[in-house]
């Protein structure tokens, strides 16, 4: 993801020596090879795909002063000036590169805020059933030089599963002459005056909110773009030393100096010295570009398969707006609509620190949606008539219309179905 710099500098991590290579010879073939960063591109591509249509905020739940608390915190999600939308764009891009990261939703002066955590800050967690759910009871986060420890802690000092718990937050440093780990701060948390009884911490994940880690969403990607790069490796490294002509002499003093350039001359008093370049002439080449150019067809095949949805009951891949209209989500749709539930966890877990109540009842209520219809497209003009054409015959509702306009594109971005009915009867003016 880094790009080529990065890559290069992890060496024989990802470009292993060729047999009885020195150092300055190795120095020398990974500099010739170049990594095409189709990784990182793909990852944009899909970003762009996301975030083509303006994701949806449900914040149904808040009037007055909770609504715009709610709203300055969609604004300004972490204290750094971050927006939501800007913020999932980031757990997206974390969640496809890596395939996880966590958000610990924390509140201070009267305002809630997020703070990402990425894959290899999460050190350690536990889990415990508790009927039919599965509750996170311990979170253990790398901060620096330190550690950030949430737990839930029962209240009487027993292991009794009847107890009441409450979560504590730890903070560790390293300290002391041997170095250990020293306690820095010990937190019981609460929100008026009242300990919570669950860490406030969402896992973000390919498959949902779990903590469990699973395969990388790019790993296929990922390894054809190592491959190419050590392909193209090798390829630079012979045309190196096979594509540039060689010379050669036979009948020459060895000591002798010879020059060449036009204007210098060999000169031999051996009978029968002769002189001539050697050139590569054998296909070994050719056989490592075709290999090249397999691979990058590879690349772009898994790269598309990502966007291919596949119709219930079918193996044709369903493109366009009919696979958007049945409902059928492709690989990156899936993974879009698990973190819509993990992100909209974390809108509802603001919620709760600015007007507290019960967690399920806000979970109905505040919800975040990115697009999962990344495999449609702008209608044609053919498409708009017969869809128009469509409703005036009667066939289809003036609804069923707009929303196929809409999800086709040709309704503006972020306008809903009901302002666009109160535009055609003049109802609604739309201002710049």
């Amino acid at each position: 993801m880094a790009g080529e710099d990065a890559v290069k500098v992890a060496g024989e991590k990802y470009l292993p020596k060729l047999d009885s290579q020195s150092e300055e010879e190795y120095s020398a073939y990974k500099a010739r090879a170049s990594f095409f960063g189709a990784t990182a591109r793909t990852l944009e591509e899909y970003l762009d795909l996301v975030f083509r249509r303006t994701p949806g905020f449900a914040l149904r739940a808040t009037e007055g002063r909770p609504a715009e608390l709610l709203k300055l915190f969609v604004a300004d999600c972490d204290r750094w000036g971050t927006e939501f939308v800007q913020y999932a764009r980031r757990v997206v891009s974390e969640v496809l590169s890596v395939g996880r990261g966590g958000s610990l939703v924390m509140e201070s002066d009267g305002r809630p805020w997020v703070s990402f955590w990425r894959a290899e800050e999460i050190l350690n967690w536990v889990v415990e059933r508790a009927g039919q759910t599965v509750d996170l009871t311990e979170v253990v986060l790398r901060e620096g030089d330190g550690l950030r420890v949430l737990a839930l802690e029962r209240t009487d000092g027993t292991n009794r599963t009847d107890s009441g718990r409450v979560c504590v937050m730890e903070v560790w440093r390293r300290g002391g002459d041997q170095g250990e780990w020293l306690l820095a701060e010990s937190t019981v948390l609460k929100r008026d005056g009242a300990a919570l009884n669950f860490v406030p911490f969402v896992f973000h994940g390919p498959k949902g909110s779990m903590p469990e880690r699973g395969k990388l969403p790019l790993a296929d990607i990922i390894a054809a773009n190592l491959d190419h790069y050590r392909l193209d490796a090798d390829y630079k490294h012979g045309l190196h030393f096979a594509a540039l002509p060689t010379a050669w002499v036979s009948g020459f003093d060895k000591a002798a100096p010879l020059r060449i350039g036009s204007s210098a001359a060999w000169v031999s008093e051996v009978p029968g010295a002769s002189a001539g370049f050697l050139e590569f002439t054998g296909a070994g080449l050719a056989h490592l570009e075709r290999a090249i150019e397999k691979v990058e067809r590879r690349m772009a095949l898994l790269g598309a398969r990502m966007l291919e949805p596949t119709s219930v009951g079918t193996s044709v891949p369903a493109t366009g707006l009919a696979a958007s209209a049945g409902g059928d989500l492709c690989g990156l749709g899936a993974i879009v609509q698990n973190l819509n539930r993990s992100l909209s966890r974390v809108l509802q877990l603001a919620q709760w620190w600015i007007q507290g109540g019960d967690l399920d009842a806000i979970a109905g209520q505040v919800s975040f949606t990115m697009n999962t219809d990344l495999g449609a497209c702008a209608m044609s003009g053919e498409e708009i008539t017969a869809v128009v054409a469509a409703w005036r015959a009667g066939a289809i509702s003036r609804d069923t219309m707009l929303e196929r306009l809409k999800r086709g594109e040709v309704l503006p971005d972020g306008r809903s179905i009901a302002q666009e009915r109160a535009l055609i009867h003049g109802q609604l003016r739309v201002t710049s």
